[in-house]
Protein backbone atom coordinates (compact mmCIF):
# COMPACT_ATOMS: atom_id res chain seq x y z
CA UNK A 1 0.00 0.00 0.00
CA UNK A 2 2.83 2.45 0.99
CA UNK A 3 4.69 1.57 -2.36
CA UNK A 4 1.11 2.00 -4.15
CA UNK A 5 1.04 5.63 -3.02
CA UNK A 6 4.84 6.69 -3.42
CA UNK A 7 4.75 5.44 -6.94
CA UNK A 8 0.84 7.38 -7.35
CA UNK A 9 1.66 10.72 -5.66
CA UNK A 10 5.15 11.00 -4.47
CA UNK A 11 7.26 10.30 -7.94
CA UNK A 12 5.41 12.59 -9.97
CA UNK A 13 5.50 15.52 -6.70
CA UNK A 14 8.57 15.03 -7.07
CA UNK A 15 9.46 15.30 -11.17
CA UNK A 16 7.18 17.93 -10.84
CA UNK A 17 8.84 20.04 -8.60
CA UNK A 18 12.36 19.18 -10.09
CA UNK A 19 11.36 20.51 -13.86
CA UNK A 20 9.22 23.66 -11.77
CA UNK A 21 12.54 24.33 -10.34
CA UNK A 22 13.99 25.05 -13.64
CA UNK A 23 13.76 28.77 -13.74
CA UNK A 24 15.70 28.66 -17.51
CA UNK A 25 13.51 30.40 -20.28
CA UNK A 26 13.84 27.45 -22.63
CA UNK A 27 13.95 23.97 -21.32
CA UNK A 28 15.11 22.92 -24.42
CA UNK A 29 17.77 25.21 -24.48
CA UNK A 30 19.53 23.09 -21.32
CA UNK A 31 20.50 20.37 -23.94
CA UNK A 32 19.24 17.37 -25.73
CA UNK A 33 17.83 16.00 -22.77
CA UNK A 34 16.35 18.38 -20.47
CA UNK A 35 15.07 16.56 -17.91
CA UNK A 36 17.77 14.30 -17.33
CA UNK A 37 20.19 16.76 -17.02
CA UNK A 38 17.55 19.34 -14.37
CA UNK A 39 17.46 15.83 -12.38
CA UNK A 40 21.68 15.42 -12.20
CA UNK A 41 21.98 18.87 -11.38
CA UNK A 42 19.47 18.62 -9.07
CA UNK A 43 20.84 15.64 -7.20
CA UNK A 44 24.54 16.70 -7.78
CA UNK A 45 26.60 17.52 -4.72
CA UNK A 46 29.74 19.17 -5.87
CA UNK A 47 32.62 16.27 -3.89
CA UNK A 48 34.98 19.32 -3.21
CA UNK A 49 38.46 21.13 -5.03
CA UNK A 50 40.08 19.21 -8.17
CA UNK A 51 43.21 18.06 -7.80
CA UNK A 52 46.75 18.43 -10.36
CA UNK A 53 47.03 15.00 -12.38
CA UNK A 54 49.65 13.77 -15.06
CA UNK A 55 46.94 11.31 -16.40
CA UNK A 56 44.18 14.67 -16.77
CA UNK A 57 45.58 16.93 -19.01
CA UNK A 58 43.05 19.56 -19.84
CA UNK A 59 42.72 22.85 -20.67
CA UNK A 60 39.43 25.39 -20.80
CA UNK A 61 39.01 27.81 -23.38
CA UNK A 62 35.74 30.41 -22.54
CA UNK A 63 34.09 32.50 -24.79
CA UNK A 64 31.77 35.38 -22.92
CA UNK A 65 30.35 36.41 -26.22
CA UNK A 66 28.88 32.96 -27.45
CA UNK A 67 28.50 32.35 -24.13
CA UNK A 68 30.27 28.92 -24.11
CA UNK A 69 32.83 26.80 -22.41
CA UNK A 70 35.00 24.40 -24.23
CA UNK A 71 37.24 22.30 -22.76
CA UNK A 72 40.55 20.58 -24.67
CA UNK A 73 41.92 17.08 -23.71
CA UNK A 74 45.57 17.96 -24.56
CA UNK A 75 46.57 14.83 -23.56
CA UNK A 76 47.32 11.47 -25.46
CA UNK A 77 44.50 8.90 -23.42
CA UNK A 78 40.88 9.72 -23.02
CA UNK A 79 40.06 11.45 -19.86
CA UNK A 80 37.03 8.98 -18.64
CA UNK A 81 34.83 12.00 -17.86
CA UNK A 82 31.32 12.32 -16.00
CA UNK A 83 30.95 15.76 -15.21
CA UNK A 84 32.23 19.24 -15.75
CA UNK A 85 31.82 21.35 -12.48
CA UNK A 86 32.23 25.21 -13.14
CA UNK A 87 32.75 27.75 -10.14
CA UNK A 88 32.27 24.59 -7.96
CA UNK A 89 28.41 25.18 -8.38
CA UNK A 90 27.18 24.52 -12.01
CA UNK A 91 27.61 21.39 -13.11
CA UNK A 92 26.73 19.49 -16.56
CA UNK A 93 26.61 15.76 -17.44
CA UNK A 94 29.03 15.12 -19.69
CA UNK A 95 30.86 11.64 -21.19
CA UNK A 96 34.62 11.13 -22.36
CA UNK A 97 36.69 13.45 -23.84
CA UNK A 98 38.98 11.89 -26.59
CA UNK A 99 42.65 12.15 -26.86
CA UNK A 100 43.77 15.63 -28.65
CA UNK A 101 39.73 16.23 -28.84
CA UNK A 102 37.52 18.53 -27.07
CA UNK A 103 33.83 18.90 -25.71
CA UNK A 104 31.75 22.73 -26.38
CA UNK A 105 28.91 23.40 -23.26
CA UNK A 106 26.85 26.03 -23.23
CA UNK A 107 26.57 28.29 -20.22
CA UNK A 108 22.76 27.81 -20.53
CA UNK A 109 23.78 23.91 -20.57
CA UNK A 110 25.84 24.20 -16.84
CA UNK A 111 22.81 24.26 -14.42
CA UNK A 112 23.19 25.12 -10.46
CA UNK A 113 23.42 21.61 -8.32
CA UNK A 114 20.75 21.45 -5.92
CA UNK A 115 17.06 22.14 -6.58
CA UNK A 116 17.19 25.43 -8.21
CA UNK A 117 18.82 24.26 -11.46
CA UNK A 118 19.37 27.85 -12.60
CA UNK A 119 21.59 28.25 -15.68
CA UNK A 120 25.46 30.03 -15.13
CA UNK A 121 24.33 32.67 -18.20
CA UNK A 122 20.60 33.08 -16.08
CA UNK A 123 22.55 34.27 -13.01
CA UNK A 124 25.01 36.13 -14.71
CA UNK A 125 27.80 34.64 -14.01
CA UNK A 126 31.48 34.13 -15.40
CA UNK A 127 33.31 30.82 -15.34
CA UNK A 128 36.21 31.21 -13.03
CA UNK A 129 36.76 27.77 -12.55
CA UNK A 130 37.33 24.15 -14.24
CA UNK A 131 37.08 21.02 -12.98
CA UNK A 132 36.24 17.25 -14.51
CA UNK A 133 34.84 14.72 -12.53
CA UNK A 134 35.72 11.14 -13.05
CA UNK A 135 35.25 7.65 -11.22
CA UNK A 136 38.94 8.79 -9.67
CA UNK A 137 37.87 11.57 -8.04
CA UNK A 138 37.91 15.46 -9.37
CA UNK A 139 40.89 16.76 -11.50
CA UNK A 140 41.63 20.51 -12.04
CA UNK A 141 41.65 21.73 -15.21
CA UNK A 142 44.39 24.38 -16.66
CA UNK A 143 42.43 27.87 -17.00
CA UNK A 144 39.79 28.94 -18.31
CA UNK A 145 41.50 31.40 -20.68
CA UNK A 146 39.12 34.05 -22.11
CA UNK A 147 38.91 33.86 -25.92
Amino acid sequence: MFRHLIRTYAAPALVLALVAGCHTQDIGQVGERPREAITFAARAKYPGPGQESPKVKAVALTDPDTKELTIYNVGDTAIASTAVWVNGAFVRQIGPISPKSHVTIKWVELLEAGPSAKSLSELERTVQKVELQTADGMFAVQGPVVR
